[in-house]
């Protein structure tokens, strides 16, 4: 049966200001939409109540198993003390015979250290248990875990319990490779219903372990139409060959070209603020990636790489640059992309770079006195997450969590977009939608299907209950319904 949504304005997203009155949804997608007056209708009507509606949020980067998986385990957020966390893991129910806690930021604690692995063995001695830092490039694990896991290479001693770089994810990936078929499952049905409260339709989604292994990815693939969301599944791996036979349009997501500020791994070409003389860690080289990046590129397969610091970030504009010599029309990822000078930014511009950017890193990390400040300087921390100067530029910017990282909350992002430290990056209330409908639907192969509304793409919108456009403030707009081809799937119209 056709339906017909009416009291509302449907906001397109092809052009600003661009909206109509009702829509009509047939099988899914979307028939028609209506301008002024509606006619005699003889199908379904919904009254929308006024709502303001878009097309379904599309988050472009995150890794939602994780983010549902933890969901289940120990929220360390609103730690302020040691004994406080300890409190929390002896509480925790174990997830396939394992203690998972995430979310824990040493800086904000009393203590301002982590805990040791004795104090971690004195509340969880006899399973398994992973704590892992809030940037997710650091956590610190106890004994069982140690003993358990099989290390790429020996673990110095005395050790404390806490793991940075390859061991940091060596000891993360154990884990979840040993979760159960159901564990995982269950993973990515509580990423789905966090995904759908906070109006998201489409979520992009790594799999793998950075390195060769593609983990659960087969599994996923065979259980995609089981979900509500529209998961697009990034191999998030080194193996192209893998990758290729298990997807063939793309590779990477989170695959690294360096860390992260807070653990000191982004990869600088200046020495950080804090830690003199020190520059990060590029994990590849040059001669590396442009290798890799041309071998995926000749395969028509879109390269997805996690690049924090600038230096991460040239080897990859170099890569690409070499790479689109020939031209095949692939928008290859920078993942994070935070800090960028003019000139990387003109170069990624020219070579069709696309930025997957966080617009919540800067409301939690930026200001003078943030931390981005405080490991880069004032000056150069001025320099993160360029919005407007990319968009400007005209290189395609989408936006996207990183969930686990910071929530997978569209509006939280499109706020964060508009309220920049750096006036100079602000993107206007269009720019700052678009990260999460018109832009990011052109990096995920379904710009005919999703992203948009007009006809004959699928009818997934989520309802607001103010004008986006019009509120002046994003804090006060709410979802009040998320529509997934053009079945409710939440809230109330």
């Amino acid at each position: 049966m056709n339906t017909i949504y009416t009291n509302a304005r449907f906001y397109t997203m092809e052009s600003r200001g661009d909206f109509y009155h009702a829509c009509i949804v047939e099988n899914g997608e979307i028939k028609a939409l209506i301008r002024g007056d509606i006619p005699n209708y003889q199908g379904k009507k919904v009254d929308l109540n006024g709502a303001c509606v878009l097309p379904g949020f599309i988050d472009t980067h995150t890794h939602s198993f994780e983010g549902g998986l933890y969901s289940k385990g120990v929220d360390c957020s609103n730690v302020e003390s040691l004994e406080e966390l300890f409190s929390l893991i002896r509480d925790a129910q174990p997830i396939s015979d394992m203690i998972f806690a995430w979310n824990f930021d040493e800086n904000s604690i009393a203590e301002k250290r982590f805990p040791t692995i004795k104090e971690l063995d004195k509340v969880s001695l006899d399973l398994p248990l992973l704590l892992r830092r809030v940037d997710g490039h650091s956590c610190i694990i106890n004994t069982k875990a140690l003993h358990s896991i099989k290390w790429k290479y020996p673990i110095s001693e005395p050790f404390t319990g806490l793991l940075r770089g390859d061991l940091n994810d060596n000891a993360a990936h154990w884990f979840h490779k040993n979760l159960s078929d159901e564990s995982i499952l269950d993973a990515y049905v509580a990423a789905q219903n966090i995904a759908l409260k906070s109006g998201h339709t489409t979520v992009h989604t790594m799999i793998g372990d950075a390195q060769q292994d593609i983990l659960h990815y087969p599994l996923m693939s065979q259980n995609l139409d089981n979900f509500i969301v529209e998961y697009i599944l990034y191999p998030q791996s080194f193996s192209i060959e893998k990758a290729w036979e298990y997807d063939g349009f793309r590779i990477g997501g989170c695959i690294l070209a360096d860390g992260s500020f807070g653990s000191h791994t982004a990869a600088l070409t200046a020495p950080y603020a804090d830690m003199p003389g020190h520059y990060g860690t590029p994990y590849q080289t040059q001669e590396f990636w442009n290798k890799f990046v041309k071998e995926a590129h000749q395969r028509e397969m879109q390269v997805g790489v996690h690049c924090i610091g600038d230096h991460a970030i040239k080897q990859l504009i170099t890569a690409v640059e070499k790479a689109q010599k020939e031209k095949i029309g692939i928008y290859h990822q920078i993942i994070h992309c935070e800090l960028v000078d003019d000139d990387m930014i003109e170069r990624m511009a020219r070579a069709d770079v696309c930025a997957v950017m966080q617009p919540v890193f800067d409301r939690y990390w930026g200001g003078d006195d943030g931390f981005y400040a405080k490991v880069l300087g004032k000056e150069r921390a001025l320099s993160t997450n360029r919005l407007k100067s990319l968009y400007k530029a005209g290189v395609l910017v989408t936006g996207s969590s990183d969930w686990y990282i910071t929530p997978i909350d569209a509006l939280l992002g499109i706020d964060s977009a508009l309220n920049m430290h750096n006036p100079d990056e602000r993107l206007d209330i269009y720019e700052a939608v678009s990260l999460y409908t018109s832009n990011a639907m052109q990096i995920t192969y379904t710009e005919y299907t999703v992203g948009t509304l007009c006809t004959q793409k699928q009818a997934d919108f989520v309802c607001l209950d103010k004008d986006i456009f019009e509120a002046g403030n994003v804090k006060d707009v709410n979802i009040k319904a998320v529509f997934k081809k053009g079945v409710k799937v939440y809230g109330d119209t």
